[in-house]
């Protein structure tokens, strides 16, 4: 099965004064590299939130949004002492230090919003439960989208692997058919070159043209390209991630087909190598969005 690396995914769980919204967005990237934007609340989390998406992302740029909203609506508040008695040490200390006297006013202390706590708030395993519960959703939401974008570009590559297959047998059949006429083709051209033709031996002129013909043959060439297009096809069926074995595979079947269009003179058969090139490139831009 292809995944894609593109995807989108989204989860949210509600706790008992609390709900927890997890967004995961995947794009093409080489390597694993994963961008996270975590509320500071959840920020202990961080470690196990990014091993679970790394398990199912092990490559592509992976943006991370994780935010939670609290319910405020029962005003039950208190006091954090000792952040409040942390702060007022240090600003004792600055005005020390910078030598400034200026009275603390109760509008500078409450810039400091988590001196005062919602002693409502549900802390602890009831968070972590709901949190790790939302990130494995959205991964599931996200593999569902990446599945689907998967087959997508598993029909295109398809698509144009069989149009180059095509392209291939075609190519192959012209050339049986003008090994004929380029042997003929061959013996005029000596003769108009050579008018004491007579006087070479004939085991000597069929040896010559052959080396030419030889030359110009490309059965090789074409026994090697079917293969890579088979071994293309079991690589697409493979469970495993194959990127790096495709990537090669395409190179080959280019160098291949480059070879092919050097030795033919064939005006069609070049029309088909640029088009065979084409569709070669097409297969290249899709599998660098494989996972």
């Amino acid at each position: 099965m292809i995944l894609s690396m593109t995807g989108y995914g989204r989860s949210e769980k509600k706790g008992k004064n609390f709900s927890i919204n997890v967004e995961i967005k995947s794009i093409n990237n080489r390597f694993y590299d994963p961008i996270p934007k975590i509320h500071p609340f959840l920020k202990e989390y961080e470690i196990e939130i990014l091993s679970l998406i790394k398990n199912e992302c092990n490559r592509g740029r992976v943006f991370i949004n994780i935010n939670i909203d609290r319910d405020n609506s029962i005003n039950s508040f208190q006091l954090n002492k000792n952040k409040l008695k942390s702060y007022l040490a240090i600003i004792n200390d600055i005005s020390k230090e910078a030598k400034i006297k200026e009275s603390i006013s109760l509008s500078h202390l409450l810039r400091y919003q988590d001196i005062i706590e919602n002693t409502t708030f549900d802390t602890g395993s009831s968070v972590r439960k709901n949190l790790i519960s939302a990130v494995k959703d959205a991964i599931k939401d996200l593999n569902k989208f990446r599945s689907e974008e998967g087959k997508n570009l598993l029909s295109d590559i398809n698509l144009s692997l069989d149009k180059n297959y095509s392209l291939m047998k075609k190519i192959n059949k012209i050339s049986e058919s003008d090994a004929k006429k380029e042997l003929e083709k061959y013996k005029k051209k000596i003769k108009s070159y050579m008018p004491n033709l007579s006087k070479l031996d004939d085991d000597r002129l069929y040896q010559e043209i052959a080396i030419i013909l030889e030359k110009k043959d490309i059965n090789e060439e074409i026994v090697r390209l079917d293969s890579h297009f088979k071994l293309f096809s079991l690589f697409l069926k493979s469970k495993n991630n194959e990127g790096k074995k495709k990537n090669f595979l395409l190179q080959e079947m280019n160098r291949e087909v480059n070879t092919i269009g050097s030795k033919s003179d064939n005006v069609k058969v070049r029309h088909m190598i640029v088009e065979m090139k084409d569709n070669l490139e097409k297969i290249r831009e899709q599998v660098q969005n494989i996972l």
